[in-house]
């Protein structure tokens, strides 16, 4: 009789064994497909003159809660133009994103922030990105002009721009050094009165016209009468259009209100849903 039960236990533990193997066996591909891939696509967010990486907190924290994103990465560049990183992308991130700092937040030499944008991507491309979303407010937008412009197509190993946010841009001057940049525009987006920073911007059409971008432009509009956000006038982010060709495409987006002010754009709920329904698309 015991040797009877024993032989009914032994097969019983047999069987139980060999279902937990079986499922174990069935569930190790998702598991695996879940948590060992790598993401290959980053959304990168650059800040203003002056500013820090704390600018884009707010926008990123929005990606986060909405389940965009489940990973943020803060780069730091130095004075020097050396970048790091406090983290590395890893196994199972989601649309990592990137919150850069410039320490030196007041440089306007553009081909030299151009050239620290494209470390960067040198930095993400060697942790297997492979496209980026880039998304700058203010100065920063300049920051992403100049690398497209200057160094995008330098090195084809860099992750593809396939999405670009452009927030409170200064593509024909601020109001404070450049009152002219209220300049009317022409339907193609073409100032009737040219800034110097906008004539050297001119290479963007050359980039636009090689390479199939998404581009979202925001601007805001918190005076009314003026139609600027305090520090840019709405003229001049427009201005954004001139240079964008097919096959990229153009949208643009004006906020009115107390939250288009200049800097209460990026911390503004209609931005931030804005951002999300654009990097889904």
């Amino acid at each position: 009789m015991k040797r009877k039960w024993f032989l009914v236990t032994l097969i019983a533990l047999i069987a139980i064994g060999a279902a937990f193997y079986y499922v174990g066996a069935k569930m190790a591909p998702t598991l695996s497909k879940q948590e060992g891939q790598r993401p290959e696509e980053a959304t990168v967010f650059m800040h203003g003159y002056g500013s820090s990486r704390n600018a884009e907190k707010s926008m990123a924290q929005y990606l986060v809660e909405h389940g965009y994103s489940n990973r943020r990465i803060n780069v730091t560049v130095a004075k020097d133009g050396s970048v790091t990183m406090d983290k590395t992308i890893a196994p199972g991130d989601k649309n990592p994103i990137i919150l850069v700092q410039f320490n030196n937040n007041r440089n306007q030499d553009f081909d030299q922030t151009a050239g620290w944008v494209a470390t960067i991507m040198t930095k993400l491309d060697q942790q297997g990105i492979r496209s980026v979303n880039l998304i700058g407010h203010s100065m920063g937008n300049m920051a992403v002009s100049y690398y497209l412009m200057k160094e995008a197509d330098k090195n084809p190993n860099l992750p593809k721009v396939v999405r670009q946010i452009s927030i409170a841009g200064t593509y024909n001057g601020l109001i404070l050094a450049n009152p002219a940049s209220n300049s009317p525009l022409n339907a193609q987006g073409e100032p009737a009165q040219k800034m110097e920073i906008f004539n050297r911007l001119q290479g963007l059409t050359t980039y636009y016209q090689t390479h199939n971008t998404k581009v979202l432009n925001i601007f805001g509009n918190s005076t009314g009468g003026s139609q600027s956000d305090t520090t840019v006038y709405n003229n001049s982010s427009k201005a954004l259009k001139y240079f964008v060709r097919q096959p990229s495409t153009y949208q643009e987006k004006l906020i009115t209100g107390k939250g288009g002010q200049h800097s209460q754009l990026h911390e503004n709920k209609t931005v931030d849903q804005d951002i999300v329904q654009f990097l889904q698309s």
